[in-house]
Parts: structure tokens; sequence; C-alpha cells
């Protein structure tokens, strides 16, 4: 991330208390003792030590998710003490990431650093994949300018082999350490597609694809693309993830949004919503952050008013923010009170974790009615890069009667309470979830476990080879799907 743009997500982040915005953004409350885990000044092999005695510590789903620590750090803690005999960086940075990665979470995750990264992904091949409802791997996107192109290949063409490898045998072997953490299986395969089509630049690839007849072979050489075949996968091709981008350090060219809620009448009669996270901010760094859960009641207001005869809420890609914001935009959708969650947290000063209580005392978040009420049609529309509160707002909403969820593919599955961090030696920063959410039987909520997780669509879009192909080309097939759905 160049530091203009860092300067610019400090501004527009204009949350009242800096502190306060902080925990907004990652769903966490304040507790009574804030620990520092500044160990960017040890050795690296000390600072792993240190971070890894913390996380089997704090993390808040050591056993739901089944994390073995004494196992990674007898994989990783030598890894990372040869990194550092040799004074190897990058051996460092990507066992570190390595080592996160076995961990199945979206709150679990540490800044890239692009100048290594591009050194393995920094090429692309032209083209672009996506694993079809008919389990065929097929290309959705090609470079009319590329070797791929000239070889013949187009959108359509299924692939079978990638170096000799049979095609799904390739898939399954693909890295996605560069690309984050995946808690879901249905997230990690999409990061494999995506990133098996990334390589370093110069590197060779023979792909095996069916020609009229016969399985054809043609050899490509990865180039400098600027990341473009990344940005023609789902969802990127059609949702922008300006916002979290922005957080985690990955350049991203698409203009900042114009406010964390935006509205709008698409079909003439349906109301359109889109939730970017929950939290204030003043994205247009106007000198006045704009309160987000006003935003969306003038949307509701405004919808009402019309006549709309349904609303979409669209809810891809959102960066989630502060659970008590979730819970008020709840209100607007809810004719009774409703139990959210409770939030139990780990306490550094107890070393345990503890049900947090509320400012009167009370325990637990509870969704309240509140004007003005919505109670017509409602589509959200929902996918992977939907995390954290914004899942915990899909599922509050999928509760309704008059509501249902839609999709390719299901939220991130990752609810945990977000905000504990660590600083590690190479400008490096380590973030998990210290915290869990629990339902009314206090029972861990949304958080995935053994591949699953998350709020799944209620109408599953099926991703055909010529719905990959639209995806590819910028269609948003989900929001055309929502607006007939609603006009029916």
């Amino acid at each position: 991330m160049q530091t203009r743009e860092i300067k610019k997500l400090l501004a527009i982040l204009c949350i009242v208390i800096v502190v306060a915005g902080i925990l907004a953004y990652f769903d966490r409350p304040p507790t009574q003792s804030e620990a520092t885990n500044d160990f960017s000044d040890l050795s690296w092999t000390a600072a792993f030590e240190a971070l890894h005695e913390t996380l089997a510590q704090e993390y808040a789903f050591t056993e739901w998710k089944g994390i073995d620590w004494d196992s990674l750090h007898a994989t990783y803690a030598p890894q990372i003490a040869a990194a550092q005999s040799s004074q190897d960086f990058k051996g460092y940075y990507l066992t570190l990431r390595a080592y996160l990665n076995e961990i199945p979470d979206g709150h679990v995750r540490v800044n890239n650093l692009k100048e290594i990264d591009d050194l393995f992904i920094g090429g692309g091949y032209g083209l672009a994949l996506a694993n079809s409802s008919d389990h065929n791997i097929i290309i959705s996107w090609v470079d009319p300018a590329s070797q791929a192109f000239a070889a013949g290949l187009r959108p359509g063409t299924e692939v079978v082999s990638w170096n000799g490898q049979p095609i799904r045998t390739a898939l399954d072997q693909t890295e996605t350490l560069l690309c984050g953490t995946s808690a879901t299986t249905e997230y990690l395969n999409l990061k494999k597609l995506a990133y098996l089509v990334r390589a370093p630049i110069g590197q060779p690839v023979e792909i095996g694809y069916l020609g009229a007849d016969e399985v054809t072979l043609a050899t490509l050489v990865a180039f400098d693309d600027g990341g473009q075949s990344l940005r023609k996968n789902y969802p990127d091709a059609v949702v922008s993830n300006k916002l979290r981008d922005m957080f985690v350090g990955v350049d991203n060219p698409d203009p900042v949004p114009t406010a964390m809620v935006e509205s709008q009448t698409v079909a003439d009669t349906i109301t359109y919503v889109k939730i970017q996270g929950e939290l204030d901010a003043d994205l247009q760094e106007t000198g006045k952050t704009q309160s987000t859960l006003e935003l969306l009641r003038d949307a509701i207001a405004s919808a009402k008013q019309n006549g709309s005869q349904g609303l979409i809420i669209d809810l891809r890609n959102n960066i989630g923010g502060l659970d008590q914001m979730a819970v008020d935009m709840l209100g607007f959708f809810y004719d009774q009170p409703a139990f959210y969650e409770y939030q139990n947290l780990y306490n550094p000063a107890t070393g345990a974790f503890e049900i947090q209580e509320n400012e009167d005392g009370s325990v637990g978040l509870t969704i309240a009615p509140t004007q003005p009420h919505y109670g017509g049609a409602v589509i959200v529309l929902i996918n992977p890069k939907c995390v954290s509160s914004g899942e915990g707002l899909a599922m509050g909403l999928q509760k309704l009667p008059n509501v249902r969820t839609l999709g390719f593919y299901g939220t991130n599955g990752s609810f945990g309470l977000a905000g504990a961090e660590a600083l590690m030696p190479g400008s490096l920063t380590v973030h998990w979830p210290s915290g869990q959410s629990l339902d009314e039987q206090k029972n861990i909520q949304l958080d995935s476990r053994n591949g699953s997780g998350g709020v799944r669509p209620d109408l599953v879009i099926p991703m055909t080879a010529e719905n990959a192909i639209r995806i590819a080309n910028g269609e948003d097939v989900e929001l055309a799907e929502a607006i007939q759905l609603l006009q029916n």
C-alpha cells in the first residue's frame, strides 16, 4: 500500500475516539486489561516463540477448530530458526505466513509484503479459471493480447491438465499462503482457482485442454499482467474489495466508495442498498463523519415512501465492524425483540474467557425493533468476502420470514471477536480473534468448523460456465437474479 493511501485511510476512518474506531472495525468490545504484544525488537525466533505462546493462550477457537499448537510449533519453529541462522528474511516471512495459514479463520492474518509476493505470484498466463456446476474446470476469461489467446484458448474451454497433472490434482496442490487464511473449504477452493494461474514472471506451464475432438497442449509463459487475472475471478470481477484492501495493505485501483451505505432505485420499483461495513466513516474526506446507521435509516425510509416493490441488501464484501451497529441495523427489520449474541472474550488479566457485560450490567446483545420498520420482501446478497459482523447482519436477516439470502456461495465463516494483534520483526503485524460469538444456548455460532461455517444462501445460483464467463466480463449475475426474483 502506498503511503498516501495509508494516510487517506486514516483520514476517512474518522471515528470519534481512535481506540473505539479500532474496536469497531474488529468487532471487539474493550476489556479491563489491554496488553500490547510488541515483539518487533526481538529476534525472529524469539518473536515467533512469543507469538506462538500468545496465540496458544488467547486464540478463541482452539478447541472448536481442533488446533494442535504443539504440532504447529514442531513444524514451524525449526524453519524460523533456519531462516534466522541464514538471515533469510524471505524464508522467515513465508514460514510465518505458512504457520498462520494452518489456522482456518478469516480473522487470522498478517500483512502482505508485495515485493516478496510478486516473486512467486507476480505473473499471470492471460487467463482465469472457474469450477463450473457440472464439475468441469473451464476458462472464464482470456486476455485477447496474450499467448493464451494466440494458442487458441477461449472462454468456455475445458482444462483437463496442468503441467502434466490432472487439473484437479494441480488445484489440490495449489499454495494459497500469499492470499491469506480460509475459514471454509468453499472459499479455499475459490482461492486455488485464482492462484493456480499465478506464477513467477517467466515461468512456463503446459496446459491441456479439450479441443474439438481431443486434448490439445499449449505452452504458455507467465508475464507481468499487473494482477489482471485476479480481477477476473468471482467476486473481484463484479464487487469491489477496495475498503478491505486498504485495511490489509493490498494495492487496489478501485475508487473509494462514496459512503458506507449506498442506495439507489433499480428496475424502476426496487430499492438496492449496499452496506460496506458496520462502522462510521468519512469516506469522502469532508471533515464530517457520516452515521452509517442513519444512512441505512434514510434508505429504508425512502424505500417505504416510494412504495418499493422490494429491497435488495448487498452484503457482499462487507468488511464487518461493530456488532452493536449490526444489532441496531437489524432493528429496522424486526417487529419483536430478539436475541443476537453473547460476547465471550479472553481477559488477559484473568487468563480466562469471560462473557462481557453491557454498560447497564446486563449480558448479551438484543435486537430492538425501531422505526422505520421494513416488512416487505428482502433479498440479501452474500459471498465469502462478507465477514465478521457483516455475517451477523446476514444471520439476523435470514431468520426473518420475508427475507431470503442469495448468492453463488456462503459467507466467510469468521464471526469471532477480533482485535488482538502482535507486532513482529520486519514491519509485520499478526491479527487474531480473542473472543467468541455465542448463541442463546451459549454455543459458538457461525465460525467455521471442519471446513464449513458462515451463512448459507437460501437461494443458490449455480456457477454454470455461462455465469462464470458473464462474471469475468463484469456482469453482476447475483444482482440481476435478485431483481428478477423480486419482480416476479
